[in-house]
């Protein structure tokens, strides 16, 4: 299986007051890029996962278990949700893309 692919977790973090500046500061999004396998979920076992037929799955397969805390992951600056992780391969998540407002 090749990893030719790339995928960037996003953790968002909290804001911070700054003495030097003497005011609140927003918090940087810590981003993470591991290299994966992307493809699509088919319409069969996207409905015994989810039990819907109409969602667009996307699948990501990393080559280690990620096991950092995620708020979002970027693929292509496309933002996606993680729908779920594999309980038994922590590296497998199934994303589903979010509507992009602009």
């Amino acid at each position: 299986m090749r990893f030719n692919d790339r995928i960037i977790f996003v953790k968002e973090t909290d804001s911070y007051y700054d003495p030097v500046k003497g005011e609140f500061v927003e918090g940087e999004p810590i981003l993470t890029t591991k290299p994966c396998n992307l493809s699509t979920l088919g319409i069969n076992r996207t409905n015994e996962l989810f039990g819907q037929i109409d969602k667009a799955v996307t699948v990501a397969r990393l080559q280690r278990p990620y096991k950092d805390q995620i708020d979002y992951v970027l693929i292509d600056g496309q933002k996606y949700r993680i729908l779920r992780q594999s309980d038994y391969r922590k590296g497998v998540f199934y994303l589903e893309g979010v509507a992009s407002n602009g």
